[in-house]
């Protein structure tokens, strides 16, 4: 598995669903609005348009890497990821997708893989409800995580976004999200399984966010440190236009 592979969505946000007012199934209500009282105490997503997340990687084929991720509510993202041999970027302006790798070059993002990275961004977004981007959510029981007991929700997206249904664990005491399991599709629409686990909640201008994230895909592992978060930055929205070479 090459380090882009993990990229797309190593920065699970936990914003849609602690925003969410309503869902079907039992217990769900509940659980989501305590999600959201603890990961928004004074509803300080309210006001959001743009996000920006600076962390440090280590994965087995690089070592202190940097990256930031940009996004431009409702509908722009971009990722740069540097390490000393290597530099990756992927983006979407709202309209196309694109990925630039200094070994590989470049090349547009299409079909079901253009669809996944369209749920990333909407799954960034704290304006986003779940209801809107989940055909439904099922409180599946109880697991534990890291020793401790979490509820088990089966989300499944709705299918604009070509995303098989993912799995999310809710910490029974603080209600922040322990692990993910995702599909996500690849360049050639094959399947990557994804389970991340979310450590170190710390407050940021008045939102709760894990500051260390541990991703897993087809044994390999990428380790991420949260450094810097930063909300309504003014950013330009030609930062998200795809590269010459593509147009």
């Amino acid at each position: 598995m090459k380090m882009q592979c993990l990229m797309a969505g190593i920065l699970f946000s936990t914003l849609v669903l602690a925003g969410c007012q309503s869902a079907p199934d039992g217990d769900v209500d509940s659980i989501l609005a305590k999600m959201r009282k603890a990961m928004d105490p004074g509803d300080a997503t309210a006001n959001i348009t743009t996000q920006v997340i600076t962390s440090h990687l280590n994965t087995p084929q690089a070592k202190d890497a940097e990256m930031v991720v940009e996004v431009k509510y409702p509908s722009k993202m971009r990722i740069k990821a540097e390490s000393k041999d290597a530099m990756f970027m992927k983006g979407y302006d709202g309209k196309t997708g694109w990925e630039f790798s200094t070994k590989k070059g470049l090349r547009e993002i299409k079909g079901k893989e253009l669809d996944n990275m369209k749920f990333q961004i909407v799954f960034l977004s704290p304006k986003e409800k779940a209801r809107q981007i989940f055909e439904s959510i099922t409180l599946a029981g109880e697991e534990t995580v890291n020793r401790k007991p979490c509820y088990k929700l089966v989300c499944k997206p709705m299918p604009a976004y070509s995303m098989e249904p993912m799995n999310i664990y809710v910490d029974k005491k603080t209600y922040f999200i322990a692990k993910t399991e995702e599909i996500h599709n690849g360049p050639k629409d094959e399947p990557i399984e994804m389970t991340r686990y979310f450590m170190d909640y710390k407050k940021t201008d008045g939102v709760y966010f894990p500051m260390k994230i541990i991703s897993e895909a087809n044994g390999n592992i990428i380790e991420c440190i949260v450094t810097s978060i930063e909300w309504n930055v003014d950013l330009s929205d030609t930062a998200f236009d795809m590269p010459d070479e593509i147009k």
